[in-house]
């Protein structure tokens, strides 16, 4: 620190000096309370160390006078005096002085009170460095939260599939636009409607999610996948001991996970009719009891449902409410069908050709004119799931930087056309080629074209081909765990 040391005994002053000085203090010498007035104008200290009696000029006069002064940076002031005096102390700290010694000057005492103040001197100066460049600080704060939450928001919109969903075309986009919308109003039940693979569940999304602030959890169902009796405790939950097998505490249900959010019934049609009731009356009064329960139980969610089947027709043969396909149908969205909305075809291969390129290493990084004519001219019964299912399956097949026409041979074919063979990349030939003696399988045509588990086993079978048996290397290329390839493995040889 630099110290200006003040006191009229020039001996003890001295003294003083060459101890602060062997310590790394740079010090100041003065004689007087004057003296030392004007030294202290003329350069920066941080402390201020004084005799209290001294002739002129006292100690408390110049803390007084130093503080008037009002430069920063202020210095910290330290009085000492051979008087044994508590009313002369009290009149110091008055003054405004940090700290007060008597004579002789303890030197325990002394190296605390330095690291106070070096301590406090510390606070000034990042405090000053704060206040001078607050409004930086803030702006860089600022911007760095808001880049966070931008990272935040892409990441939960990738996550939920929000960006998986392209909307170039006139009718996707006003998919979309009521999608938003409906986001607005939590109250609102929605029924989205359209065939299988079109991207219900992605609409689901936005709809819930919209502009991803305080959106609450997601929770879907699948109604097609419960029997009535799992389904009802899997969306109301049950009390302890509600019937043979439930635990002890009991458990809550889907719709207590959903509060604040949203409760997504996928396959809606599909649910059990002597459970409609109950969902309606969930939906009317925004209370349900759980299954064994006698308290009703309170509940704030959004429900979305989603259909593949025409509901007014299963409403026709009794297979579904009225009531409740009316109390669902509040807000609705149709979803059309890939097919009708050509605009969204090539933008949408694109993207699942390029993320699963991405994954596995290739090139693709266009479509050329006649694998996009392919991709036009197709009917693609199984929606956007087909068109995904396709890419990736390419992706795993072929390293090309173009999407060919001899690459969708599959579509191609049922499209009338039957481009030649393609050329696979020299480390794709084996995974490209069946077997000997073996017709190679066609996973985009014929019924199992939609099927995610055919396609599925065709990938591993293409994997461990390429790898020649090597489990390690295909589940690594596939991206999944040892024990999960295993897992699959023993399902494909020994199917239930």
């Amino acid at each position: 620190m630099r110290i200006l040391l003040v006191d009229d005994d020039g001996e003890g002053r001295s003294y003083l000096a060459r101890f602060l000085e062997l310590h790394g203090h740079t010090v100041i010498e003065c004689g007087s309370g004057e003296e030392a007035l004007q030294r202290y104008q003329e350069g920066q200290f941080e402390l201020v160390l004084s005799d209290i009696r001294m002739g002129g000029m006292t100690g408390i006069d110049l803390v007084s006078a130093v503080r008037e002064l009002d430069l920063e940076p202020a210095a910290d002031v330290v009085l000492y005096t051979g008087d044994v005096d508590v009313a002369l102390a009290i009149a110091a700290l008055r003054a405004g002085a940090f700290d007060y010694l008597t004579k002789p000057i303890n030197i325990q005492e002394l190296h605390a009170v330095l690291q106070r103040v070096e301590e406090h001197q510390a606070l000034l100066r990042e405090n000053r460095m704060l206040t001078e460049h607050f409004n930086e600080r803030v702006q860089e704060a600022t911007a760095d939260v808001r880049y966070q939450l931008k990272h935040l928001r892409e990441l939960v919109a990738e996550q939920a599939g929000i960006t998986k969903f392209c909307a170039y075309s006139p009718a996707s986009r006003r998919v979309v636009e009521q999608a938003r919308r409906y986001h607005t109003d939590r109250s609102l039940p929605v029924l989205i409607q359209g065939e299988t693979g079109v991207g219900k569940e992605v609409i689901a999304n936005i709809i819930h999610y919209g502009d991803l602030e305080n959106a609450g959890p997601f929770v879907d169902i699948n109604c097609a996948a419960l029997t009535p009796t799992l389904f009802e405790s899997e969306l109301f939950g049950y009390e302890a001991g509600a019937f043979t097998g439930a635990t002890t505490r009991g458990q809550k249900g889907k719709l207590d996970a959903a509060k604040g959010g949203t409760l997504f019934l996928d396959e809606i049609g599909e649910i059990p009719v002597e459970l409609q009731a109950k969902l309606l009356r969930v939906l009317e009064e925004k209370s349900f009891y759980r299954v064994g329960g006698l308290k009703k139980v309170q509940t704030d969610v959004r429900i979305i449902a989603a259909t593949n089947v025409d509901l007014e027709q299963r409403v026709e043969e009794g297979l579904f409410r009225k009531d409740l396909y009316f109390r669902l149908n509040v807000g609705r969205i149709v979803i059309p069908p890939l097919r009708e909305r050509p605009e969204d075809i090539l933008p949408m291969a694109m993207m699942y050709l390029q993320d699963f390129s991405r994954s596995r290493g290739r090139r693709f990084a266009r479509i050329s004119e006649g694998a996009a004519h392919l991709l036009l001219t197709y009917n693609w019964p199984g929606n956007c799931r087909e068109l995904r299912n396709l890419m990736e399956w390419v992706s795993f097949m072929f390293d090309d930087e173009e999407l060919k026409p001899e690459h969708l041979r599959h579509i191609a074919q049922e499209s009338g056309a039957a481009p030649r063979a393609p050329e696979p990349a020299p480390d794709q030939a084996q995974a490209a080629s069946p077997p000997a003696g073996e017709e190679e399988a066609d996973p985009a045509s014929g019924p199992e074209r939609f099927n995610l588990e055919y396609h599925t086993e065709q990938l591993i079978r293409a994997a461990l081909q390429e790898y020649r048996g090597n489990k390690t290397q295909a589940a690594r290329a596939l991206g999944i765990s040892l024990r999960t390839l295993y897992n699959r493995l023993e399902r494909m040889e020994n199917p239930s």
